[in-house]
């Protein structure tokens, strides 16, 4: 009777219960939405005003040319280094590491990460090629913008940061922006891209994980709204 007498005048804190008819609902899918309307609108202005005013503008284009030859004669003596280091970006190397990035998120049971890094980078390299083919180009025999290698590094970088965990990504993160400036640098000195087809791929990266953004945080609310039945 002690013992038990003892143990029934502790206080207690109760577990509240959810209340009736209400479940456990995914959050954050209102900011989902609207940071993917942002990022996509922004993605695309970006890539609309590169193409505007740096290839369908006459003074624009001779600049954004001007601009890539400087960056070639000023990188000329590393230029055939620079060459091998592009030259390693392969749809066999990319297909390499999204492997390991789906492999890692899905160790860590994040196959969203998996799916949404894999849906980026594909993403993206469909919507740079379909640009590339249907935009015309004054003065050029072939249209290079957006530049396919910017695109598909930056993607990469931001796949990455999605699916390593969250004490690595400060550092993913600075050894990406180090990566995507030197491809960005190395595109131009080879003489492969302009400016224009650079800033053009960091929209289209935008546009694309604006949109896939958006509709995870459409599904998000989607799963979560309360049954009518």
């Amino acid at each position: 009777m002690t013992s038990a007498g003892t143990i029934a005048s502790r206080p207690t804190v109760p577990m509240r219960p959810l209340p009736a008819g209400r479940a456990p609902q995914p959050g954050g899918w209102a900011a989902r939405v609207v940071v993917g309307l942002l990022l996509g609108v922004a993605g695309t202005l970006v890539v609309a005003a590169s193409w505007l005013l740096l290839v369908v503008d006459d003074h624009g284009r001779r600049l954004d040319h001007a601009l890539m030859l400087a960056v070639e004669d000023r990188f000329s003596s590393v230029r055939d280094g620079l060459l091998g280091l592009l030259n390693l970006v392969s749809v066999l190397s990319v297909g390499l590491v999204l492997v390991v990035l789906a492999g890692i998120a899905l160790a860590r049971r994040r196959p969203g990460a998996a799916v949404a890094g894999i849906a980026l980078v594909l993403g993206t390299q469909v919507l740079t090629q379909g640009l590339k083919a249907v935009l015309p180009r004054e003065g050029s025999a072939e249209n290079s913008l957006p530049s396919g290698h910017v695109t598909v590094i930056t993607a990469l970088v931001v796949a990455a940061m999605l699916t390593l965990p969250v004490a690595l990504r400060w550092l993913v993160g600075l050894a990406g922006m180090l990566l995507v400036a030197g491809t960005s640098v190395s595109v131009m000195a080879v003489g492969w891209h302009r400016p224009g087809d650079v800033l053009a791929a960091f929209g289209v990266v935008a546009a694309v994980g604006g949109a896939l953004l958006l509709v995870d945080g459409v599904r998000r609310a989607v799963v979560g709204r309360p049954s009518t039945r």
